[in-house]
């Protein structure tokens, strides 16, 4: 059975250095274009945390799904602005409650 669940992953650049209030804007319209219901704020030493609602079976593919969509946008948003790399860690990942 299909479930909603509420991924949330950490996002930060390869030089440490942080995101831009463009860039957060740029990655949070992209993933709300994909129905993830996303909400990104700045973390500690510049990452940028990400909260995204997926529909999945089980937490691994929600965790999969949810990372593939972070990694498109966020290679599209780094690539607009001419950034470094980039590494995405998964935080946790929950049923949402209906």
């Amino acid at each position: 059975m299909v479930k909603t669940w509420q991924v949330r992953l950490e996002l930060a650049r390869d030089d440490d250095g942080s995101l831009s209030d463009e860039g957060i804007k740029a990655l949070t319209d992209l993933l709300a274009e994909r129905n993830a219901k996303p909400v990104v704020t700045r973390g500690e030493s510049g990452t940028v945390l990400v909260q995204m609602m997926i529909d999945a079976r089980d937490d691994m593919a929600a965790r999969s799904a949810a990372e593939a969509m972070l990694r498109e946008g966020a290679t599209t948003v780094w690539s607009a602005l001419g950034l470094p790399p980039f590494t995405i860690a998964f935080v946790d990942a929950t049923k949402s409650r209906p």
